[in-house]
């Protein structure tokens, strides 16, 4: 077998040029294959991190669309509906529930300090059992005119707890309580007001963009949901299950043409291996035809050509991954620009897994490619190839 491989491999360095550049189309397609199936999964377990950190077992919001929702709970899209907060008597006599708040969500442009803050309206006392994981350099703000702080907002104003956060509602002095620590999530870019504060500040009193919700017993939730939706007109009740499904059907079809995309570039990768394979062939004809004559079998030669594709294919596709996995940044910054909502943290990571199934499916791939050119070469005549 050794043998094999060592002929095999000197013959495709014969022709330097022409392998190399059939060795980066196969590159080239696993790379991509690699980076869309690491980042369909690190997208997947991303969301569900995201999800976990809400703290919140379901949302209560004006009767709309669920992709609205899914786009407040995550990331802190402006709503253009708003709840009156007397829901909230109906929402904290319903039985099951450990904690309700009203959130208000919207953005408050400071021309004095040139950007848009995004302002984050809750009920103070809930955030310790919502945000357990957080960090806070300082305290929780008390009082009305104190406020928190994501850790990017601190970091661009170069704020730090007692200092007076500047904002463009006249007479209203707001004190920098605290300072979340850094997440890496949406959370770091967020204003966080004591509700009353933010619907003075904002102009809508009496209002919310949503409830969140966390409940005694989750396997109570449907229970729940669903006498609150029987009590309470004019609500739309999305659970954190049903956000994630709504993001990630958004994400389907772009992941869809993705992986489309992909398959298409392996079959040309695998024509061009075929071709490659092919032309050596050809060019091999008098050469195959005295191995023929001293002795090698068909199976021999089949042998030789068909271990010529696996190792173009394998030493490409694992060319491939080691690319992809160094240009990981850079492929997610990208689709970080052109999709709506891609969870924080790092989506395409080095997974043994997933690296394997790409080398193995280009190997199958390459191994299809390679059949043909090998049944050509053994069908060669020697005698007829000596002659030319």
């Amino acid at each position: 077998m050794t043998s094999y491989l060592k002929l095999a491999a000197k013959n495709i360095l014969r022709h330097r040029t022409r392998s190399l550049l059939t060795m980066l189309g196969i590159a080239a397609s696993v790379g991509v294959l690699f980076a869309v199936l690491s980042f369909n999964k690190g997208f997947t377990e991303g969301l569900a991190v995201e999800l976990e950190r809400t703290g919140l077992h379901f949302m209560i919001v004006p009767s709309g669309c669920a992709h609205e929702v899914a786009a407040l709970v995550l990331h802190g899209a402006v709503i253009p509906k708003f709840l009156d907060t007397g829901v909230m008597e109906h929402v904290e006599g319903t039985a099951g529930i450990d904690l309700a708040t009203p959130i208000l969500v919207a953005q408050l442009p400071d021309q004095q300090r040139g950007k848009i803050d995004l302002i984050y309206g809750i009920e103070m006392n809930v955030l310790e059992a919502i945000k357990p994981g957080w960090e806070i350099t300082g305290t929780i703000p008390r009082h009305e005119h104190e406020v928190l702080l994501g850790y990017e907002v601190a970091q661009h104003d170069n704020l730090q707890p007692g200092d007076h956060f500047s904002s463009p509602a006249a007479g209203v002095d707001l004190i920098v309580a605290g300072i979340v620590g850094y997440s890496g999530s949406q959370d770091d870019a967020f204003v966080y007001l004591p509700i009353q504060t933010a619907q003075n500040l904002l102009g809508y009193p009496q209002s919310a963009t949503a409830i969140g919700v966390k409940v005694d017993d989750p396997t109570r939730i449907g229970a729940i949901t669903e006498s609150l939706t029987s009590t309470v007109p004019g609500i739309q009740i999305v659970t954190m299950g049903e956000v994630m499904n709504s993001v990630s059907n958004l994400a389907a079809a772009a992941r869809a043409l993705s992986l489309a995309i992909v398959l298409i570039a392996i079959l040309i990768s695998a024509v061009g291996v075929m071709n490659s394979i092919l032309m050596a062939v050809f060019e091999r004809t008098q050469e195959i035809g005295m191995m023929r004559a001293v002795g090698a079998s068909r199976w021999d030669i089949f042998r030789i050509i068909l271990n010529e594709t696996t190792i173009l294919a394998l030493v490409g596709g694992v060319v491939g991954i080691v690319l992809s996995t160094l240009g990981a940044r850079l492929i997610e910054a990208f689709v970080r620009s052109v999709m709506p909502f891609v969870p924080s943290g790092d989506l395409i990571r080095f997974d043994p897994i997933v690296a394997l199934g790409s080398v193995a499916f280009i190997f199958v791939i390459g191994l299809c490619a390679g059949i043909y050119p090998a049944v050509k070469a053994s069908k060669i005549n020697p005698v007829e190839a000596i002659k030319g």
